[in-house]
């Protein structure tokens, strides 16, 4: 075995989205998949490398706390409104 083969030398991170595995769950049809991927599909983010440059790990965070920033303001929960009930 070739001690290279181990060598990690890319600047890459694991990727936020399938944190390192490449996959994603489909969710084209619930428990019955209906397309061709049998439950999984390659990431949207890393398109199944499992790694991601720094730039792209931080602009899915970003997105990613857009998303949720959005999420709280259209359904806040009891907490969030003024007197707490």
């Amino acid at each position: 075995m070739d001690c290279s083969e181990y060598d990690d030398r890319d600047e890459g991170v694991i990727c936020p989205r399938c944190m390192g595995d490449g996959t994603v769950s489909c969710h084209c049809g619930g428990d019955l998949c209906v397309c061709d991927n049998y439950g999984e599909r390659d990431c949207p983010v890393c398109f199944g490398e499992g790694d991601v440059s720094p730039e792209r790990e931080a602009q899915y965070l970003k997105a990613e706390g857009e998303a949720m920033a959005a999420m709280r303001a259209a359904w806040p929960t009891p907490t969030d409104k003024e007197g707490g009930e």
